[in-house]
């Protein structure tokens, strides 16, 4: 069995064919091609662990992922776990892959397609909201789809935001990044805006005017009493575009205007339709896609490093 840890998933991270990857997860998703039953959360105190199998093809696979929302306060990352990889025709074993790089990595990349069929293909400014690993992660992937060359950083702590600018900026040199003070700042800068935090309230403000033509990547609100986006921007859709079905049971971002008579579940729109050319977006008004995440993406990814891993010799093998 091959272990693949975060360094070496890390050196394998090809963003372009990821992204591509994820494209391929969501349609398999569109078409029904996967086994994939109801993910098991199990919440304590403010945490949680996601137990989370799929299947499809010649592999299935396994997360065992924890979200410990208080771990930055103690130096730890917030998702702690592991991917376990196996042959779908015998059983086997195949990989065990570092869960939370895996984790970030796939979310990215799934928010990167979504910027690829929500967006035109001349956005150039980025704004991201919640400095944290998976915002880094985001951005990243972000501009392999977009030729973005400035990006505004809204984080509530200041020292976060700069280190994470100085991270980002030997990965992307020709970009402007900028730290911002408020919401309505990094609006009026930014096309295109990733969330990416824990919030139970929403990170932007209230103003339809504020979020017109706006572009939006919601990756926050996993809880049904969490929540990113304002009221406003519902008015403003035609459809609100999702990476799985469930997100109407799972999201606050959802149930939330669907409850207060903002949104209307007919609206809410797997991505894969929009791929697949079922629907249309209106990429010149705002847009919205809400991810929540799914155990396919994982398989998909899990499959993706195993077989780059097999190719190149990379990762360790053990035997048991």
């Amino acid at each position: 069995m091959l272990i693949i840890n975060e360094s070496t998933l890390a050196q394998l991270t090809d963003w372009t064919s990821l992204i591509d990857e994820m494209i391929n997860a969501m349609i398999a998703y569109e078409d029904g091609e996967f086994v994939m039953p109801d993910r098991v959360s199990m919440g304590f105190s403010n945490n949680t662990l996601l137990l989370m199998p799929a299947q499809s093809g010649k592999y299935f696979s396994t997360k065992m992922v924890s979200l410990f929302p208080d771990n930055p306060l103690k130096n730890e990352p917030v998702i702690k776990g592991v991917v376990v990889l196996n042959n779908g025709e015998n059983g086997e074993p195949l990989a065990i892959l570092n869960g939370a790089k895996l984790t970030a990595i796939r979310t990215a990349a799934v928010s990167a397609a979504g910027i690829r069929f929500t967006t035109r293909e001349n956005v150039s400014s980025l704004g991201l909201i919640g400095a944290g690993v998976q915002g880094m992660h985001h951005v990243l992937a972000a501009c392999r789809v977009r030729p973005f060359r400035s990006i505004c950083i809204l984080d509530k702590h200041e020292e976060r935001a700069q280190s994470f600018i100085a991270c980002l900026s030997s990965s992307l040199p020709e970009v402007k990044m900028t730290r911002v003070s408020t919401s309505e700042e990094l609006l009026e800068q930014s096309e295109v805006i990733i969330t990416a935090t824990n919030s139970v309230k929403p990170v932007m403000p209230d103003d339809a005017n504020l979020l017109l033509n706006k572009h939006i990547i919601a990756i926050g609100s996993y809880k049904p009493q969490m929540r990113e986006l304002p009221d406003a921007l519902f008015s403003l859709i035609n459809h609100c575009f999702v990476d799985v079905r469930f997100a109407l049971e799972e999201s606050g971002d959802l149930i939330h205007p669907i409850e207060m008579g903002l949104l209307k579940q007919k609206q809410v729109i797997p991505l894969g339709s929009l791929i697949r050319g079922k629907v249309t977006a209106d990429t010149n008004g705002t847009t919205l896609f809400k991810l929540v995440g799914m155990a396919l993406f994982d398989l998909f990814t899990a499959k993706w490093f195993y077989e780059k891993a097999r190719r190149l010799d990379a990762g360790e093998n053990i035997y048991f």
